[in-house]
């Protein structure tokens, strides 16, 4: 292993102070999702929180796998509460005007009880004091000095970083648009590896930072697919919709995901004459993908 250079910046130095930045951003959202004051309070959160799990699922090697996955696994309950509501915001919105129909509008009012129900449920998690006991768990793993043998120079773990992500990635990019849950981990290791550039920018090279867009750009596009999946599977699973009623549903969301895959294809090979879209998923069921720890907006 190569020595790093005297004065050269070192990781553990620069990831913790990136964590304490994401606790910071915790602190200020959550009065603010308590008081239910705006739209974009459980947003916010939740970028904060995944930001914040993000920076230690890379940097296990730091401060010790063990002790790390402690603190992330303490965030997970109520980031996973925050995703459900976030879904169901989402739902709506990728929902809206897929049917004129009365069932169908009866139908979607009783979502928006339930979004109501889920965000009382996210407030509750964190009056008790959910994400208090998770911010001083990691304010503990601070604490201690990181044992300097498992510290590295923060140029290079941030390439090694980076380019773990962009693995993720190119091993999962040949996923037919066919394939809900493969679609579904592709945007993940998209966002990983967004958010591995974001947070580490400023000790990357440019070729490095250069690959920010086009994550970014991709992740959302996959986002919007996942909702339209999402939403397909709702319908299917829906009590209370007559046969026609559900079938219109279903007809206009597959429209809408097909517009969605051949936007997401036309901009992944954008010279290709071939890129259209594949074949929508069958009627059979298709499996709901499951949110990963949260999906905030798309582009989050």
């Amino acid at each position: 292993m190569t020595k790093a250079g005297a004065g050269a910046p070192m990781a553990a130095s620069f990831v913790s102070k990136k964590l304490l930045e994401a606790d910071a951003a915790i602190s200020a959202a959550l009065p603010r999702v308590v008081a239910e004051a705006d739209d974009e309070a459980i947003h916010d959160l939740r970028v904060a929180i995944r930001r914040l799990r993000t920076l230690l699922k890379m940097s296990r090697k730091l401060f010790g796998r063990w002790h790390t996955d402690v603190v992330r696994r303490a965030y997970a309950d109520v980031m996973r509460a925050t995703g459900e509501l976030r879904d169901e915001e989402v739902l709506e919105e990728t929902l809206d005007g897929a049917s004129a129909d009365e069932t169908f509008t009866t139908w979607l009012a009783g979502r928006s009880a339930r979004e109501r129900r889920l965000r009382r449920a996210v407030v509750a998690r964190i009056e008790r004091g959910e994400l208090d006991r998770a911010r001083l768990l990691l304010k503990a793993l601070l604490v201690f000095p990181v044992d300097p043998e498992n510290d590295r120079e923060l140029a290079r773990f941030a390439r090694r970083t980076v380019e773990r992500a962009r693995h993720g990635v190119e091993e999962r990019r040949d996923v037919p648009a066919s394939d809900v849950l493969g679609l579904h981990d592709l945007r993940i290791a998209y966002k990983e590896l967004r958010y591995s550039i974001e947070l580490l920018a400023e000790a990357l090279p440019i070729d490095d930072r250069a690959m920010l867009g086009p994550a970014t750009v991709f992740q959302k596009r996959l986002g919007e697919i996942h909702d339209a999946d999402v939403a397909i599977e709702v319908v299917k699973a829906a009590k209370g919709l007559d046969e026609a009623t559900r079938a219109h549903a279903l007809e206009e969301l597959t429209q809408k995901r097909r517009k969605r895959v051949g936007k997401y294809l036309r901009e992944l090979d954008p010279l290709g004459e071939a890129a259209l879209p594949a074949p929508e998923p069958g009627s059979a069921k298709t499996p709901t993908p499951t949110p990963e720890e949260g999906g905030e907006p798309r582009t989050g």
